[in-house]
């Protein structure tokens, strides 16, 4: 997983097709909902010796405690939604795994976190800008600044000075 530059953006994530690791031991495959095409082309290319398990659906709890067990020795596989896959990493970071043992595959929708810079509000399942935030209720513009932190994009008030000049609602890419 690399950073995408766009119009001078390098924060947004941009995802390349994931292989399976051939140097790994181990493989634990996570996926947020149902397994995609690309997760199963991966796991069915690991031999099952190596195979550690799909979850899917899983709460933290039992990914943090899942993780925590896991080989150091091994590769992770992500997929879902963009802040499943970043959230998930998040506690394989904290478990101990460096960013080359983590594979991000490419979002399964458009949607983000929406990191609201007025209120500090985290607003879930955002598609479209400019976005009313739930918590101070200004119009923001979506932008693709990527805050690792929050996993989430960064949001700012729209045409601030004229509040009345509102750009069209388009969705996010």
């Amino acid at each position: 997983m690399q950073t995408e530059q766009l119009n001078g953006v390098v924060s947004k994530p941009a995802y390349s097709s994931v292989e399976l690791n051939p140097k790994s031991r181990f493989h634990l495959f996570i996926a947020e909902q149902n397994v995609t095409a690309e997760m199963q082309s991966i796991y069915d290319e690991c031999s099952s010796d190596k195979k550690i398990a799909v979850y899917n659906d899983a709460s933290d709890t039992q990914l943090i405690e899942s993780l925590a067990l896991f080989p150091l020795a091994g590769t992770l596989y992500l997929a879902g939604t963009e802040p499943f896959i970043w959230r998930v990493a998040s506690h394989a970071r904290q478990a101990g795994m460096c960013p080359e043992q983590i594979r991000m595959m490419t979002p399964v929708s458009r949607e983000r976190h929406l990191f609201c810079c007025h209120c500090y509000t985290v607003t879930e399942g955002v598609t479209y800008s400019p976005y009313v935030c739930d918590g101070c209720g200004l119009s923001l513009e979506v932008t693709d600044h990527f805050a690792r932190l929050h996993s989430a994009y960064f949001g700012y008030q729209v045409n601030a000075e004229d509040s009345a000049d509102m750009p069209a609602k388009r969705e996010v890419s």
